[in-house]
């Protein structure tokens, strides 16, 4: 049996979230195929979420530490490098995603990450890996056997869901930057693109106790006159941040590191020009279907920039079949084969 752990399932509205609930969802219909058996391990909360054939171990949140039980499981799979949650058992072997190294990128990263995602890495049998880049940051970080590390890119799924106007709906067509609100997702950088235009900005993401990234964005609204414009809107529902993405007039998205770069192409899948930066691994994932801002955003050549893409976006569109075929690189469906192909790969090297 394998083991998946989908302890990040405790907490909504963020990446991680996201990512494990749809691995998991794909794996567990994924596993009807195969002939080892899915075990999900995960929050009292979540177990509803999964299909009653499929197997669970449920920690509680009094429990919230406990490792989870070893008993007939061949192969552990740990979805991300930050978990606590390692098999009591030093005989079942780890498989470890791995999503990011972007303390290396960020200076004001606290240095724990980097403890936390070496001791992961080195436990680990195996290794997948988010994109090619984070890969050759592992490799060139930790001397990892690269021939240990599987790069399987992340799905992207179609949302089908109800779509609801939000409450901050903006009165003027608008751009939208979907994400955490932090210095790291660099969206001070953006109030300086609706200098000489009509549109609202819309900011759509959790703010967390450190408010230096919106103390940032104000100020520099301030500065270009904008700040009647600028909407903060804290964390969105999923319902909210589908109505933005199908009204968004343009997909502002200038990360200073990224492991994948999901809502990139959630953007694309609406159809809608994305400008992002040219950082980490954002080039891999857009390719060349997204418009890249100068890689010290200086702002008026970010103007320019918008400027220009946002004409080439209507003037001379993407070829649609090359643009297709991109986007569909991105299923949940293609992604869950490809893991359970190594974990198979993996039980065979192991015996």
């Amino acid at each position: 049996m394998i083991q998946l752990d989908c302890e990040r399932l405790r907490a909504p509205f963020n990446g991680f979230y996201t990512y494990t609930l749809q691995l998991a969802l794909a794996l567990a219909e994924e596993s009807r195929n195969r002939s080892e058996a899915l075990k999900i391990y995960c929050p009292t909360k979540a177990a509803g979420i999964f299909p009653d054939d499929i197997a669970k171990q449920i920690w509680h949140h009094t429990d919230k530490y406990l490792m989870p039980i070893s008993r007939n499981v061949k192969l552990h799979h740990a979805t991300n490098q930050l978990s606590r949650y390692i098999p009591r058992s030093w005989r079942v072997p780890v498989i470890q995603t791995v999503h990011d190294l972007n303390y290396r990128h960020l200076q004001h990263v606290s240095s724990g990450f980097e403890e936390k995602t070496k001791h992961a890495v080195h436990n680990a049998s195996h290794i997948i890996t988010i994109s090619n880049f984070v890969k050759e940051d592992i490799v060139d970080c930790f001397g990892y056997d690269p021939a240990k590390i599987d790069v399987i890119h992340n799905g992207v799924s179609i949302y089908s869901g109800a779509i609801t106007e939000p409450a901050n709906k903006p009165k003027r067509p608008f751009i939208l930057f979907v994400g955490r609100i932090d210095v790291s997702k660099n969206v001070q950088v953006i109030p300086a693109l609706l200098k000489g235009t009509d549109y609202d900005l819309i900011l759509a993401g959790k703010i967390g106790k450190d408010t230096t990234a919106v103390d940032l964005v104000k100020a520099e609204a301030a500065k270009w006159g904008v700040s009647d414009r600028v909407i903060l809107t804290d964390a969105v529902s999923e319902p909210e941040k589908h109505w933005y993405l199908k009204n968004c007039e343009a997909f502002i998205f200038p990360s200073l590191a990224e492991g994948f770069g999901l809502p990139i192409i959630e953007a694309m899948h609406y159809r809608k020009p994305v400008f992002c930066s040219d950082r980490t691994s954002l080039p891999e994932i857009g390719g060349d279907f997204v418009f890249y801002f100068n890689h010290d955003f200086e702002p008026c050549a970010m103007q320019e920039e918008f400027r220009k893409g946002m004409d080439k976006f209507v003037n001379e569109p993407f070829d649609p079949k090359a643009f297709e075929a991109h986007l569909g690189k991105y299923s949940w469906k293609d992604v869950a084969k490809r893991y359970y192909d190594v974990y198979e790969k993996v039980l065979a090297e192991l015996g």
